[in-house]
């Protein structure tokens, strides 16, 4: 019989380290994710910035790789933290 306990504890143990290990994991990934995320946006909002310094083709070029960057990493956020 205390060898069953031994055995159970033994296994909730595990259990836990697992568990936090995975967490821990899980937490240090949001913040990677959360960090390139806003940069990212910043990118995106700079390259829009540009379209006042060019002009053309070349403006609608900034403006709409700066729309998807910003909408992308906006939307990678939302998801993040929804």
């Amino acid at each position: 019989m205390n060898r069953t306990d031994s055995d159970g504890e033994q296994n909730i143990r595990k259990l836990v380290r697992e568990e936090v290990s995975q967490m821990g994991r899980s937490v240090l990934s949001t913040i990677v994710w959360t960090v390139l995320s806003i940069v990212a946006v910043l990118t995106g909002l700079q390259s829009i910035q540009l379209v006042g310094y060019t002009n053309g083709i070349v403006a609608a070029g900034f403006v709409s790789i700066g729309v998807i960057i910003t909408t992308a990493s906006l939307y990678l956020l939302y998801l993040l933290y929804r």
